[in-house]
């Protein structure tokens, strides 16, 4: 490709104008899509292109300025409405760049592929569920240990509901993908543990098992959601007070003092 007009030279170029000169240079650079990282530097000594980031390369991977941290975001909530709409098998990159109002060009500098996005999602997903692990405290019998309760129901109530299309795609792909099948383990075992724990902290009733019973709210709970989901009516107030009762009454009614 030639120069643009404003820099036209029609004399050839000789050994004192290169391709390389500073001019053409900002001009490739001003092209290429904004990636958010800084241009790498020329090499200089062993192992300094080391931080160069790479075209393609796992996003979580990649040290990116703040607009590239904004244009990921982009990507990725784009991609969860994608995913939300057609499924992560039916979804296609095109869609994802198109509700991003980005370009493919863009995409590539972020996530090597669809796959790639979902890893990416999957681990941001992945730490909000983490985070419920020490979410919720000591549940008592009483009022303040059904408050308590309440409390984590409304956070696990709300990283389902934001990361839905995430976990569809997550529960499709673990049978097949034994690095996400890893994850999705240690992120519902890690729910379940918590809760398992303030079980048997509490003294639950008689032939209750602390651990199958964790299991089972964990169950219960993401099956609820997709169920409203799927009727279109919404996971409220309501249906989460009536979900809190009927765990705390449950597994923790022997605990009242």
């Amino acid at each position: 490709m030639g120069p643009s007009p404003a820099g036209y030279d029609p004399r050839p170029m000789g050994p004192a104008s290169s391709a390389s000169g500073p001019g053409r240079t900002a001009a490739r650079r001003s092209s290429r899509p904004d990636s958010g990282a800084s241009s790498p530097s020329p090499p200089t000594g062993r192992g300094a292109d080391a931080e160069a980031p790479v075209t393609g390369e796992p996003a979580s991977k990649r040290a990116l300025r703040s607009q590239g941290r904004k244009t990921m975001r982009k990507l990725l909530d784009a991609a969860m409405v994608v995913f939300a709409r057609r499924g992560y098998h039916a979804a296609r990159v095109d869609d994802i760049v198109k509700v991003a109002r980005t370009s493919h060009g863009t995409f590539y500098l972020y996530f090597s592929n669809k796959e790639d996005l979902l890893r990416a999602l999957v681990s941001e997903a992945g730490e909000v569920v983490a985070a419920l692990d020490s979410g919720l405290g000591p549940v008592s019998g009483d009022r303040e240990g059904w408050k308590e309760l309440r409390q984590w129901m409304g956070q696990f109530s709300d990283a389902w509901q934001r990361y839905a299309p995430v976990l569809r795609a997550w529960t499709d792909l673990v049978m097949s993908d034994p690095e996400l099948s890893a994850q999705a383990h240690a992120a519902a075992g890690g729910v379940a543990s918590t809760l398992a724990a303030r079980v048997a902290a509490a003294g639950p009733p008689p032939g209750i098992d602390p651990n199958a019973a964790a299991e089972a709210v964990v169950a219960m709970v993401d099956r609820f959601h997709q169920l409203r989901q799927f009727a279109r009516e919404p996971v409220d107030d309501v249906a989460l007070d009536t979900l809190t009762t009927m765990v705390h009454r449950g597994l923790f009614s022997s605990a009242r003092g």
